[in-house]
């Protein structure tokens, strides 16, 4: 499996939890001139998922919350997602692509289109977890993916 890469950055007090998953979005106005916006804002990919696996001990003013934020250490997650089940090998690597489908109401929608990945992104799988009823009948596996580096 490959190494996911350790980032530092902040988050709330109240967030600042091993196991916490957020989806990081681009920085606000107020942000700007901040001197934390490098390690807050700026190292972390907007559109991505990331998990705390670490805390440090410091804490630091945000103008924007209005609170302190708590240095901590991140990983990006490990996404739920569906691939086609010819695809479903656990240490595969394979570029993610969304279903070819237009169900507003289907109750996978979720999990068919994913926050934190995009369309081309080079994915292991890490986890298979099952299959999935697709409404248009496409077969599908829930797995979990990880995304990883063009070498």
């Amino acid at each position: 499996m490959s190494q996911r890469k350790t980032l530092i950055t902040l988050v709330s007090l109240k967030h600042a939890v091993e196991g916490f998953t957020f989806l990081h979005r681009a920085s606000a106005p107020k942000c700007e001139g901040c001197e934390y916006l490098r390690v807050c804002v700026e190292n972390l990919e907007p559109g991505r998922v990331y998990r705390v696996t670490g805390l440090r001990e410091k804490t630091v003013p945000c103008g924007l919350a209005e609170a302190d934020m708590r240095v901590v250490e991140v990983v990006e997650s490990e996404i739920e997602t569906a691939i086609p089940s010819k695809q479903a090998i656990e240490g595969a690597v394979i570029s993610f692509q969304t279903q070819e489908c237009n169900m507003e109401d289907c109750q996978n929608l979720e999990i068919c289109f994913p926050k934190g990945l995009l369309k081309g992104d080079r994915c292991e799988i890490v986890k298979v977890s099952g299959s999935l009823q697709c409404l248009q009948g496409f077969p599908l596996a829930r797995a979990f993916l990880r995304r990883v580096p063009f070498s």
